[in-house]
Formats: structure tokens, C-alpha cells, sequence
């Protein structure tokens, strides 16, 4: 078997994030993540099936087909009392009486590779509650005990009396010292995004009454100046829920890509866009689907078998049941950046839109005919023997067919989807409640020298050599022109093709993620990238059009908004129009 030979920069990242031990080498982890998987493959049919399971997933890892997140692969094989999940939602409440224990829970789950979300509304104080949260995030990050830096997530409804206070409460984050570990979000309703929209006013829960375009207004304004709050809309996600019978979702993940319900948990693992993409005889993009679908079958068995792990890890019994009920999985991507750059495909182009929607329609589906055979095999998830009301999944038409029935891809068509979702709907047969989500992928993605997530190039000279070289030729062959030449030199298609995250325009960044959104089953992290300089009329025009493209929320990040930002971005002014 080929040895997992990671970059230079790559092997950085392993080690100063210490998803590998002190003497571990990158190919070792592999082998541990695979053998701990593989355990698990072995527990549900024989020794013989988990060897196979082996071969083959270490195989995918190696070419870099695949690459599971952070918390598998450190945790995994490793130590034998974590789960391998990326976030949860506590389920100690905010009674002052109980801080020491909510405290105690929230160092515990970041010690263990989690990152966490919470709900602000049915607090009095919810600015005093998110410094409280963010000084145990703070005072966990600096024990030194943490292998992985962990995200969290504050959401507060619009309609909350305090809600101008949380709006502002990370506005000068960049002059008051304070070392923020939080993302916040506000929770935009249905009826708030209307009465915005007219200029009208919204009772808060207290009943009074604000301007709802003044409130927004606040809002952009803080974001344009710090990056946050975002903006979610979660009677969007939990339209999408399938199991509303166990709860709403009241928040997410750090990063927004999941909805979450107090104690449950979610396993990440992504497919590398890149290794299935390539150009045919005629120089078209074109999609490996054989390929692909063995690699999605694989890794959705994968993260089915971590979910066993972290069924015996999660501590407490909330959080232990809440997984045993729903097995909720998300399959993601990363490399989409690289794929379209080695198509030749611009970022923003309804080519480059129409091929991603095509390859998430095709993950997505084969994703969910693996989960129906492995029900077959192993049983489904638990609420589909116990919840028959409040299970989407068993209502007819089906939760699949509500979301997928009407759409018709280049890989997938509708009537498929019909088929499938019926027949879950008839036998109960799926092992998992969800089984894609996309999330942002960021060290896991620099693991396999991959872009990361859906985002287009943070800039071109970033990509990987591979990529470059690829990107070399194409310019060279369609514009004459060489990647390295003075930018004002290039033609517009060669700038087109190069173009880098701040470049895109904002319509062009929600196109391409609202092309993704209508094959998701949960919600998508995406950042629109604005340049520096950008206004709040600039995010106020990126949030609404978030929100007409059907969303589930949206974050903008303008360059230079932060004193510690990972890269500088691209300096640029001209956006295109919304």
C-alpha cells in the first residue's frame, strides 16, 4: 500500500494543530483512523469485510480522495474516550445556579475536539451570558489542553428585547481587548425579513416595538465593522428538518452548516472534488461518477462506523440518545476551487454552477442509497422504528421526495428521487436522518492540499503546484497569456479564470452556493468575501440577496475588518452589482 505523503505546509498543519502525536508520522494516523474504523466495519459482518473496508478506505485517504475532519483524525484510534464529533449543543441550561456546571460541561466537550452552539433568547442578559461563554472558551483555550482549536456559535432571535445590545456586542472587537472565541448570528424570521423589506415595525417578545430597516441597518453596520453577527434564518433549516418530532432547531454548528437540537452531534468527512473532476477528449469538464460513487458509498460507511465510536464516548445520556435516534451524518466537499480550475471553469460562471450541482446532486443521492442498504444491514436510525409522527421521512411524499423530488440534475433525475424517497417512506429503511451538510473544511482541506470547502481560491497563487500548472496551460492554450503576467495584461477570460475569493463578486459567491443550497440537506458555510472599504449598504445587499436566493444564512467578511486575519486579501474595488 502507498504511504499518505502530505506537503510540506500540509504536515505544518498536522502537527502544530496536533491532530498527530509528538512522534507520529501523517501516514501513521492514517493507518490509526483506518484500523479504528475499521474495528467497527468488522463488528457489523466479519473480519473479512472490516480487512476489505480497510484496503479500500486507506486507499482513498492516501490518494487524498478523502479526508474526515479534524476531530476523527485526531481522535480516532487514539483516545479511546472521545467521540469523534466536530460540535454539539450542551445540555446544561443558563440558570446562574448552574454555571459551574455548564462551565465544567463546555471545557469538557472543547477537550475533547468539540466545538459548541447555543441559544440566547430565553436568557434576560444575553451580551452578559455570551462574555460569560466566551471567558470559559477563553479560559479552556488557554489550558492547554485542547488538541484542536474549537468554534462556537451564539444565536439570538431578532425579536429579543436585548436584541441592539447582542447586535454590537462584538462591534469594536478589534480595539477592546477582548479575545473573542464566538461567532454570533441574529436569527431573522420570515415576517422580520417582510417587515424590513416594507419598512415597517416588529413587536419584540417584551412588546415593544422597533423599526425593523433601522434594526437591520444596525446590524449591517456591525457586521461591515467586525464580521459579525451573520444572519440565519432557521425556520428555513428547520423546514428542512426531518425529525421535527424530536425538537426544533434552535441553533448550529460554529460555522452554520448543521441545525442542532440540545445534545446532538454531527460526523464530518469530505470528498476531494478534485480527484473526480477532470476534462474529456473535447476539453469539457466531466465527472467521474464510478469513481465518485465508490468513494462517497465508502466514506458514508466510514462516518456511519464513527458514530459507533462516538455512541460509547459521548458522555451523558441526552447526548448518547439524541445520536441513536437520528445518526445524523455530513458528507461535505473540498477541492471545488481546484476542480473548476483545472476544468478550466470560472468560479463565477453558470458552467462552473451547473457542474458542482451536478456532483452534489450525484453525492447526495448515492449517499442515501448507501444509507438505505447499511439500514438493511445494521437497522435504521432510531426514531424510524419509534417517531412515526414528527418523522418526515415517513410522511408521504417523504422528506426526500419534499426536497429533492422536483429536481431534475444532470446526474440525478426527479422521478429517482421520488422512487427513493418512497420507498424509505415504505420500509424504513435509512441508518441515517441526513447525510450532507457543507461545512468549511478548513485543516482538513490544507491536510490534502485541497481548497477549502466551497469557497473559490483565497487567491489563485495559493492553489497547490498541481493546480497551478494545470491553470498555466489553460490560459496559455485559451488566452495566450501566461498566469505570471501582470494582471492588467490579461484578457477577460484569463481573468475570469483566475479570479481569486475577493474578485467574485457577491452575487457571484451566492450564486454558486445557492446553486449547492437546493442539494443540501442541511445549510452551507460560505463567506462572502467584500472588499476593503466596503460599507453597510454593501452587507445590507449581500444579506438580502442571501436571503432571495433561499439560504439558510449568510456571512460576509470585509477585508481589513479585523486586526488578525488569516491572510490579507486581495485588494480590490470593483464588485459586481447584486
Amino acid at each position: 500500500m502507498p504511504q499518505f505523503v502530505p506537503s510540506t505546509r500540509a504536515e505544518h498543519v498536522l502537527r502544530i494543530g496536533r491532530i498527530i502525536g509528538g512522534e507520529e508520522t501523517p501516514d501513521a494516523m492514517v493507518r490509526r483512523v483506518t484500523d479504528a474504523l475499521a474495528e467497527q466495519e468488522a463488528v457489523f459482518s466479519d473480519r473479512r469485510a472490516g480487512a476489505q473496508f480497510a484496503e479500500a478506505f486507506e486507499a482513498a485517504l492516501v490518494a487524498k480522495e478523502i479526508v474526515m475532519s479534524t476531530p476523527v483524525m485526531t481522535n480516532a484510534g487514539r483516545y479511546p474516550d472521545r467521540p469523534l464529533t466536530a460540535c454539539t449543543v450542551p445540555t446544561v441550561d443558563f440558570d446562574p445556579i448552574r454555571s459551574r456546571q455548564l462551565k465544567e460541561e463546555i471545557i469538557r466537550l472543547h477537550e475533547q475536539g468539540m466545538g459548541t452552539g447555543f441559544n440566547l433568547d430565553e436568557t434576560d442578559d444575553p451580551v452578559a451570558t455570551l462574555r460569560f461563554l466566551n471567558d470559559v472558551a477563553v479560559e479552556s483555550a488557554d489550558g492547554g489542553r485542547e488538541d484542536r482549536p474549537v468554534g462556537n456559535m451564539a444565536i439570538l432571535s431578532v425579536r429579543h428585547p436585548n436584541i441592539y445590545e447582542f447586535i454590537t456586542a462584538k462591534a469594536d472587537a478589534s480595539s477592546d481587548g477582548t479575545d473573542w472565541k464566538f461567532n454570533i448570528s441574529v436569527d431573522l424570521d420570515r415576517g422580520f425579513m417582510e417587515a424590513m423589506e416594507r419598512g415597517q415595525v416588529i413587536e419584540l417578545r417584551d412588546g415593544r416595538r422597533a423599526d425593523a430597516r433601522q434594526l437591520f441597518d444596525t446590524l449591517c453596520s456591525a457586521a461591515a465593522a467586525c464580521a459579525d453577527p451573520g444572519v440565519v434564518f432557521l425556520d428555513r433549516m428547520n423546514a428542512r428538518n426531518p425529525l421535527p418530532g424530536m425538537g426544533a432547531y434552535t441553533t448550529t454548528a460554529p460555522c452554520a452548516e448543521v441545525g442542532l437540537i440540545a445534545g446532538e452531534t454531527c460526523q464530518f468527512g469530505y470528498l476531494n472534488i478534485r480527484k473526480f473532476v477532470s476534462t474529456n477528449n473535447l476539453g469539457q469538464a466531466a465527472i467521474d461518477t464510478p469513481k465518485l460513487a465508490d468513494a462517497t458509498r465508502l466514506l458514508t460507511r466510514a462516518l456511519d462506523n464513527s458514530l459507533e465510536i462516538s455512541q460509547r464516548t459521548l458522555a451523558g445520556p441526552r447526548a448518547r440518545h439524541v445520536l441513536v435516534q437520528k445518526r445524523k451524518i455530513g458528507i461535505g466537499l473540498c477541492g471545488l476551487a481546484d476542480a473548476l480550475s483545472v476544468a478550466g471553469l470560472p468560479y463565477d460562471s453558470e458552467a462552473a454552477r451547473s457542474l458542482m450541482a451536478n456532483v452534489l446532486s450525484f453525492i447526495n443521492f448515492t449517499s442515501k442509497e448507501e444509507s438505505v442498504r447499511l439500514a438493511e444491514q445494521r437497522g435504521p436510525f432510531g426514531a424510524m422504528r419509534t417517531s412515526l409522527i414528527g418523522n418526515r421521512h415517513r410522511e408521504m411524499p417523504g422528506h426526500i421526495e419534499r426536497l429533492y423530488g422536483q429536481l431534475t440534475s444532470g446526474t440525478v433525475p426527479a422521478a429517482a428521487w421520488r422512487q427513493l424517497s418512497r420507498h424509505v417512506a415504505a420500509t424504513g429503511m435509512l441508518r441515517h436522518v441526513s447525510t450532507i451538510a457543507l461545512p468549511p473544511t478548513g485543516r482538513s482541506a490544507l491536510v490534502i492540499d485541497a481548497s477549502t470547502g466551497i469557497e473559490p481560491h483565497f487567491d489563485t497563487f495559493s492553489a497547490n503546484e498541481e493546480v497551478l500548472v494545470a491553470l498555466e496551460r489553460i490560459v496559455r492554450n485559451e488566452c495566450r497569456e501566461s498566469i505570471y503576467a501582470d494582471p492588467s495584461t490579461h484578457s477577460q477570460a484569463g481573468r475570469d479564470i483566475l479570479a481569486s475569493a475577493s474578485e467574485i463578486s457577491p452575487a457571484g459567491h451566492i450564486a454558486m452556493a445557492a446553486a449547492l443550497q437546493q442539494y443540501t440537506d442541511e445549510a452551507i458555510s460560505k463567506t462572502i468575501n467584500l472588499p476593503i472599504g466596503s460599507t453597510a449598504d454593501d452587507v445590507r445587499d449581500v444579506y438580502c440577496a442571501g436571503y432571495k436566493a433561499n439560504m439558510s444564512g449568510v456571512t460576509v467578511y470585509v477585508d481589513g475588518s479585523r486586526d488578525a486575519q488569516p491572510k490579507e486579501l486581495q485588494h480590490v474595488t470593483a464588485q459586481g452589482e447584486l
